[in-house]
């Protein structure tokens, strides 16, 4: 079982035009609207891949609605707190060369009892095989909140995984979280390293471990990924596909890992599998993610290598 926790997730609307225009009306050929948030996304793949998940956070409003209508029809079940606030929007244009506008609305403010009443939800199911908190918190929420919760799961033996930046990030790394799941950049601030190789990815991710976090699980684009334990490191790189959008194929690497590690797999298993999981969502459209045909399609494709 797989828990993710999302505090500003959003109504993802994708509008694919021939042209983007400006100053004149651009009508779009398709519309697609999903439930968005990284947390959320590995909700999404976790649920493909036929793995039970459960996906936290907030909601508010008719978006909020709809993303739980969303998610529900996609076989996700959701244990969300609402607050009054409507849940961000988000609009994305894509025209047929692959180009994007990205228009990220903005999150709502939460009071300090809707903070406290998400924090008692997120304890009180049963404890799940990973917890994961993933990106950003809203306006109101203690800037330790991710910490707090670290502690609290960590204190009932609950493993868990964050996929976020900044404070978030740092906080993870102190408190000795079992996975992190850095992209490029993100790790390159967190270590203060240039990362151009994938040795400096290596030697980044081993400092990193020897801090205390389990695993490092760093993607790092068309190159694929890294996973860096105390005693294993893999690379995996995916083929060449044409990609459409790769939106939410970092958050499709960590869920395909993260069900590969609940369900007993090796590392390089789950390695595997996570790529293959972001290397099918990066062929969808939009914001949709990985079909679950295309993920066992190009699994066995997928090179592994041991550093």
């Amino acid at each position: 079982m797989i828990h993710t926790v999302t505090a500003n997730p959003a109504l993802d609307i994708t509008y694919k035009v021939q042209k983007i225009k400006f100053d004149d009306t651009t009508r779009a050929t398709k519309v697609y609207r999903a439930a968005g948030g990284k947390g959320i996304n590995v909700s999404r793949v976790a649920a493909r891949l036929n793995h039970p998940t459960i996906a936290m956070g907030f909601i508010g409003g008719r978006a909020g609605l709809e993303i739980e209508d969303l998610l529900e029809s996609e076989g996700v079940r959701t244990w969300f707190c609402h607050h009054k606030d409507s849940t961000r929007t988000n609009t994305i244009i894509q025209d047929t060369s692959g180009r994007q506008i990205r228009i990220s609305g903005p999150g709502a403010k939460v009071k300090a009892k809707e903070t406290q009443a998400l924090m008692d939800s997120i304890f009180h199911l049963k404890a799940p095989d990973f917890l994961t908190l993933s990106g950003s918190i809203l306006k109101g929420m203690p800037l330790d909140f991710y910490k707090q919760a670290f502690d609290h799961a960590n204190a009932d033996g609950i493993r868990v995984a964050v996929d976020a930046d900044g404070d978030e990030l740092y906080h993870a790394v102190e408190a000795g979280v079992h996975v992190i799941k850095p992209n490029q950049y993100e790790l390159e601030r967190l270590t203060g390293k240039s990362i151009t190789t994938i040795d400096d990815a290596l030697l980044a991710s081993k400092d990193i471990v020897k801090k205390g976090v389990q695993i490092v699980l760093s993607s790092l684009g068309a190159r694929g990924a890294l996973l860096v334990s105390e005693n294993e490191a893999w690379q995996a790189a995916p083929p060449k596909v044409k990609v459409d959008s790769a939106v939410g194929s970092g958050d499709s690497l960590l869920a395909g890992s993260l069900v590969a590690l609940a369900e007993g797999k090796s590392y390089a298993e789950a390695l595997q599998l996570g790529v293959a999981c972001g290397t099918a969502t990066a062929m969808t459209p939009g914001t949709n993610l990985c079909y679950t045909k295309t993920i066992y399609e190009i699994l066995p494709q997928i090179a592994l290598e041991a550093l």
